[in-house]
């Protein structure tokens, strides 16, 4: 569905900026046949979505989706170092206590 309604946007952009099909896959660098399925909305590379963004000059709109997030100085603080992953669920562990003279 998101597909179908971005190749329709980009299909009414390219119209409004006067290109035919074929202009937009030479100045994109992706081929005639892509360009109609990106306007159908099938299934394609993203790297050839991007291109045609491009060349529509909205690819910079794709900032306001994926913004990097932004904390104060304070905040940084507190969290320490920029996590680069998740780690999940961690399972607890019981602990024994652990008496002197108890090892065997």
């Amino acid at each position: 569905m998101i597909m179908k309604e971005l190749g329709q946007r980009i299909q009414e952009s390219r119209i409004a900026m006067n290109l035919t099909q074929a202009q937009m896959a030479e100045r994109s660098g992706v081929a005639l046949r892509t360009v109609a399925r990106i306007e159908k909305g099938e299934s394609v590379n993203v790297e050839n979505v991007l291109n045609v963004l491009r060349v529509l000059g909205v690819l910079g709109n794709l900032n306001q989706l994926v913004q990097e997030q932004v904390l104060a100085p304070t905040e940084l603080i507190d969290v320490g170092k920029k996590r680069r992953r998740a780690s999940g669920k961690q399972k607890s562990q019981k602990r024994e206590t652990w008496v002197w003279g108890d090892e065997k």
